[in-house]
């Protein structure tokens, strides 16, 4: 027999996996109601922040359960949410023991890459030197805004403890994408340094924090939009400082 407070854990990892990679409140609030009602349990009541989860069930027999738990960091993996939807959508049919349910969960959040990290790396900074073809520009400057986008990249994923510091990681991501955008230019490899830039800091640009922020404040969770809305500022100044001191040091 599963207890009240295991079924907490489960809601509340469940909860913590699509909150740390990029998830909407409404989405995080409706996974937690899902798995907590597909136990049995009769009351839930969940407030998300973007750093936190409250969560409080009852089974309506006296057997209630509270949990609490902090979001400390938080990245970009839509994967990961789809799975998590797909598997609180599953106990509606299949309830699993609190370890089975666990293990999955562990499976979604450290489960291996189907491909390499160079490779994954390649095909984004692939994908966002297109903005050179949407931009109508010449395409001599697809190769350096590829050189550009990897670069950044690569610098974030070798920068260690660092990249889990707010706001370092862009500022280092607009400062090498300035300099290996700016190193092009003066060898040939473009002739318009401004697209090139933007398309080796594209990667990094909080589009899904904008969305979030939005989608959020049309659900009324006006904290949640607030924060989300400051958050994505932050990092399009940063990558813009970045930028600046690149083209400061070496323009």
């Amino acid at each position: 027999m599963i207890t009240p407070k295991q079924i907490l854990n489960i809601a509340a990892y469940a909860g913590d996996i699509i909150l740390s990679n990029g998830g909407e409140i409404y989405r995080t609030e409706d996974t937690i109601s899902r798995i907590c009602q597909a136990y049995g349990m009769k009351y839930v009541q969940s407030l998300v922040t973007p750093t936190g989860i409250f969560i409080s069930i009852d089974d309506g027999d006296g057997g209630s359960e509270t949990i609490v738990r902090r979001i400390h960091s938080r990245e970009i993996n839509l994967t990961k949410i789809s799975k998590v939807n797909d598997f609180s959508r599953s106990l509606q049919t299949e309830v699993l023991k609190h370890q089975a349910a666990m293990e999955e969960l562990a499976s979604i959040e450290y489960g291996n890459p189907k491909s390499k990290l160079t490779l994954g790396l390649f095909l984004i900074s692939f994908g966002v030197s297109m903005n050179v073809i949407l931009m109508n520009e010449n395409y001599i400057n697809i190769i350096p805004a590829i050189l550009a986008s990897l670069g950044a990249q690569i610098a974030v994923k070798k920068m260690g403890f660092l990249k889990d510091i707010n706001f370092i990681p862009e500022i280092v991501a607009g400062f090498i994408a300035g300099s290996i955008s700016l190193f092009s230019l003066q060898q040939g490899l473009g002739d318009n340094l401004a697209i090139i830039v933007v398309s080796g800091i594209l990667p990094f640009v909080p589009g899904v924090a904008i969305t979030n922020s939005i989608r959020d404040a049309i659900s009324g969770d006006l904290i949640s939009s607030t924060s989300r809305s400051i958050e994505a500022a932050l990092i399009a100044i940063s990558l813009a400082v970045g930028v600046a001191l690149s083209l400061g040091v070496f323009y």
